[in-house]
């Protein structure tokens, strides 16, 4: 089997570098900053932002941020005097460079429900351990005993499957817990929209960790480059891996100075 890490980029910057339209999709959590188990102190890897903000302002790439996190979060941790396109919740949410922010709409019994999985966390003691997003629900687990981890998994699966069923919820495992979140909304349907949205001849990239971003990987597979950015590797849909920080800033300088050497 070929060594996921030897696929190679270099025959993806000489295009780059000519492209009429590029597009840079990054997830946030475990791609651009290290996991954290208090979550609002995961800021980016250090030389993160600096790149960012110098590929932001270039002006030739169109940078995008897709999280599970609430746009606001990803803002206050991001850091960067010039907003990239953010898409928050999976894609339910959509800022543009513009600041004109775009919600999708939920039905009602998605956010009874939601609340109604909060309230029994809340009743069981796991309020810290959620966190509350307007389409989704997310229990984390990170840095607990596996023990631990494994009857959570199981308590909080059973909680929450009576309300998934003939509802317009779905249970998502993530690399550290679970979430409960309305069917329909994937970074997957993000990527289809943004490709809808460019030329034939862009040049595009999805970088990211979790499987959640799977279905991006899927939805990107012959389309673009997808890359899977993690300390170990582990069975993907994406085309290649890098570890962060090292190699993720490598690859975000090469894609500054391609994109911006004509």
């Amino acid at each position: 089997m070929e060594d996921p890490r030897l696929c190679s980029l270099e025959t993806f910057w000489q295009p780059l570098q000519t492209a009429k339209q590029r597009v840079l999709l990054l997830d946030y959590d475990g791609t651009l900053a290290p996991f954290r188990q208090k979550r609002d102190k995961a800021f980016p890897y250090p030389g993160v932002s600096e790149i960012l903000e110098k590929i932001q302002q270039s002006g030739k790439t169109r940078l995008i941020i897709v999280s599970g996190r609430n746009i606001k979060d990803v803002i206050s941790l991001l850091g960067l005097e010039q907003l990239p396109e953010i898409w928050g919740g999976h894609g339910f949410e959509r800022l543009l460079p513009d600041t004109t922010l775009q919600r999708k709409k939920i039905p009602a019994t998605c956010s009874l429900n939601l609340q109604k999985a909060f309230l029994w966390a809340r009743k069981h003691g796991y309020e810290n351990n959620c966190e509350q997003k307007t389409s989704s629900l997310a229990f984390h687990w990170r840095g607990l005993k596996e023990e631990i981890i494994e009857q959570l998994q199981k308590k909080v699966g059973t909680a929450w499957k009576p309300l998934t069923e003939g509802q317009r919820l779905e249970i998502h495992p993530f690399d550290g817990g679970l979430e409960l979140r309305c069917a329909g909304i994937d970074k997957g349907d993000t990527i289809k929209q943004i490709l809808d949205e460019c030329a034939q001849d862009t040049i595009i990239a999805y970088l990211g960790d979790d499987l959640t971003d799977e279905d991006a990987f899927k939805a990107l597979k012959g389309k673009g480059l997808s890359v899977l950015v993690r300390d170990t590797h582990r069975e993907t849909l994406a085309d290649c891996w890098l570890t962060p920080p090292g190699e993720l800033l490598d690859f975000l300088h090469n894609w500054f100075r391609s994109s911006t050497k004509i």
